[in-house]
């Protein structure tokens, strides 16, 4: 019995100091919310930490950039997801949330203007852009940044594989399990377990399929 309480209360004791130690790197970074087990390269740029949450086991790699500089904007990180080398999540007056399990891999760039959602499991290649946001351009005699922006938002579902350098443009939603090709430019909703490819984007099978 003697040995069993041993046992539990040092295992309460390094998960106390595991725990500890995540927190002030958080902290020291500005990071306010955060779970456990979470490393953030002393390389990564971090901005309006206060507006970030990230769950357990986070990785944030060398030069990744985190930006939720306004006060109603936040970006919302799940557990066990990994953010690799030079990518950028911006929320541009929106926010960001990702799912658990995810990756985000080597200079793709997250925008969160109007609302970016990403589900579980999902796989951003690099080079991926994501821009939840088009410019209004109607009017020829008003340059085109005086005349404001239309901001829909993107929902990406679970199990979502976004090839290298595909663009995803406002006001689309990528169905569960569907697979973006290389270099896709999707400007319509992909329905769920479809391939597409192409510019722009067009479904070429069902996931399966012959």
């Amino acid at each position: 019995m003697r040995q069993l309480l041993t046992n539990i209360f040092r295992e309460r004791f390094y998960l106390v100091i595991k725990h500890s130690i995540t927190g002030i790197i958080c902290l020291l970074r500005g990071i306010t919310n955060s779970g456990i087990n979470v490393f953030i390269s002393p390389r990564a740029k971090i901005k309006g930490g206060n507006r970030i949450r990230l769950g357990d086991n986070v990785l944030i790699e060398r030069d990744v950039m985190l930006i939720a500089g306004e006060p109603n904007s936040f970006i919302e990180i799940g557990n066990g997801t990994w953010l690799f080398y030079h990518c950028l999540l911006s929320t541009s007056g929106g926010w960001i949330k990702i799912g658990s399990n995810c990756t985000v891999n080597s200079f793709a760039v997250l925008y969160g203007h109007g609302g970016l959602e990403i589900g579980n499991g999902v796989r951003i290649s690099a080079h991926v852009v994501i821009v939840p946001m088009n410019h209004i351009y109607k009017n020829r005699e008003i340059p085109i940044y005086m005349q404001g922006e239309i901001r829909k938002g993107i929902k990406i579902e679970d199990d979502v594989w976004i090839g290298a350098g595909a663009k995803i443009l406002d006001g689309v939603k990528i169905g569960r399990g569907s697979v973006i090709g290389a270099g896709a430019v999707v400007t319509k909703d992909i329905p769920p377990y479809t391939i597409a490819v192409g510019v722009p984007a067009r479904v070429i099978k069902k996931r399966g399929s012959k």
